[in-house]
């Protein structure tokens, strides 16, 4: 049967490319076709979006309440400090009480020869071997700890402190000895304090609190001590850090990227927090921020359950949400570990879920519009589950919702721990046909198995799609769920207006 004329010009949307994250500026009709208007617990995941790991308990304890995370990556030991400042050792399950900290302030370490050097506002304290030591002669104050050309830097007020060469207890500066103790003011009489230093690669960014910048080069006595800018506010102490090839500094309405440049002096500043600025105007005052390498992340932590974070691949904009506050986070020995208020997890990409609980994902992509009814026709969605159990997965196309397909080991019996009794799902179930795959067979491959990095489990790609009938004005896409671990290739659907 013939078409209608009216219904000849039919238009295929379709979204493949997520790598715009998050933008909560613009009205959800003008983002851009790459850009979510909500984006919860996914991740962009070697080009693609994902839902984002799910974490399983390292330790718990309700009797302690945890405020950071201290990583001795030498030793590979895992420090947890309380809310008393009371600095405990987790090993093998066990919480093991080391000493307490000199000062109130936010805490900060460096790694130094067997061990890791740590600032808290007061003297600086060493922890190596076992053992948390004070510096007796360190400064009275130290707000930060850094390291550079073999000594230990630490800052208050406008001054920046360094140790002696290659020894954590020299302090005491002489002038007939260039390796020994050494101090240096920045920015004389400018009228502002250090509130934060991050290193990029051999050098350090000076952050102080009227806005002023400075990058600090060389070594001493051929320190070479520039401007950057006066434009560049940190919100907090610390709410800075270094990334892989530039820095990232977050102040009161925007986050900033210093990264080298020959178009502007020897450095720029360049606000990459604009299409979520409302977001960043109402963090409070006791934010962190956390670099997660492994992830190429910036995590903003605020002590919320739901937090924003940074893709430093695309530049996209993200949240993750968890059933409790976040404290802390940290990458340890190639795992990423996440501290609430009273116990350390270990994220698992192999699981979607809060240890245990409901970890619910969304997304929102760009709404259509039109100054004519709209009729949607052909809803589609192609996703890659990397899960072997039954997940509830949600796509929803102005008021067409259809439910993702599940891979065929969620209809199995065996091993499937899946509760019976108030189940949402029909026991006589159609299973989902792949709509392709992309592993080999087994008869006539002669690959060999053994250190073969071909997954035994296919990963197939499945199509979730309806035909249908509907008339809006608007059509919005939203997709939602909870418990998979799911690749998110494409999603689209046909619509002509009428």
């Amino acid at each position: 049967m013939r078409l209608a004329s009216k219904h000849a010009n039919v238009q295929n949307i379709r979204y493949a490319d997520f790598s715009g994250g998050l933008n909560t500026t613009d009205a959800v009709e003008n983002i851009a076709d790459n850009e979510l208007s909500q984006a919860v617990n996914v991740e962009i995941y070697k080009g693609q979006l994902k839902t984002v790991a799910g974490d399983k308990a390292v330790y718990k304890d309700t009797s302690v309440v945890f405020d950071g995370i201290i990583y001795d990556s030498i030793e590979d030991k895992l420090l947890l400090v309380d809310s008393d400042r009371k600095v405990y050792l987790l090993d093998d399950g066990k919480l093991t009480s080391k000493g307490i900290l000199t000062g109130a302030a936010e805490v900060q370490y460096a790694a130094w020869e067997d061990g890791v050097i740590i600032a808290s506002g007061g003297k600086l304290q060493y922890y190596h071997g076992g053992t948390l030591e004070t510096i007796a002669d360190s400064p009275d104050v130290s707000r930060g700890c850094f390291i550079k050309n073999g000594r230990i830097c630490t800052f208050y007020d406008d001054v920046l402190k360094f140790s002696g060469v290659g020894d954590e207890t020299n302090w005491t500066q002489k002038s007939d000895d260039a390796s020994s103790s050494q101090w240096l003011q920045v920015g004389y009489k400018d009228g502002g304090d250090i509130v934060g230093v991050t290193s990029l690669s051999s050098d350090m960014l000076i952050f102080k609190n009227n806005r002023h910048a400075y990058h600090l080069s060389g070594s001493y006595p051929d320190w070479s001590l520039s401007e950057i800018g006066r434009q560049i506010d940190c919100k907090t102490y610390h709410a800075c850090i270094a990334l892989a090839g530039s820095a990232c500094v977050l102040g009161e309405t925007r986050v900033q990227a210093v990264l080298t440049t020959n178009r502007y002096g020897d450095m720029m500043a360049t606000d990459i927090g604009q299409k979520v600025f409302q977001d960043i105007e109402t963090l409070p005052a006791n934010v962190r921020l956390r670099y997660i390498p492994s992830l190429n992340q910036v995590w903003i932590i605020s002590g919320m359950a739901s937090f924003l974070f940074y893709d430093a691949s695309t530049g996209g904009w993200f949240r993750r949400k968890y059933n409790a506050g976040i404290v802390d986070a940290v990458e340890a020995n190639g795992k990423v570990y996440i501290l609430k208020l009273h116990g350390l997890y270990v994220l698992d990409d192999t699981i979607q879920d809060d240890d245990g609980s409901d970890m619910l994902w969304k997304f929102q992509l760009k709404t259509l519009t039109s100054n004519h009814d709209i009729l949607v026709k052909h809803v589609c969605a192609d996703t890659t589950p990397l899960h072997t159990t039954y997940a509830d997965e949600y796509i929803r196309v102005g008021n067409v919702v259809i439910g993702i397909k599940q891979p065929q080991s969620a209809d199995w019996i065996y091993k499937n721990s899946e509760t019976v009794y108030s189940s949402r799902r029909s026991i006589a179930a159609t299973p989902g046909r792949a709509f392709f795959t992309n592993s080999e067979d087994v008869c006539f491959n002669f690959e060999k198995i053994y250190a073969s990095s071909m997954p035994l489990v296919a990963q197939e790609a499945l199509r979730s799609e309806t035909r249908c009938v509907d008339h809006e004005r608007s059509v919005s896409t939203m997709l939602w769920g909870r418990g998979g671990v799911t690749i998110f290739n494409s999603i689209s659907y046909d619509v002509v207006e009428v």
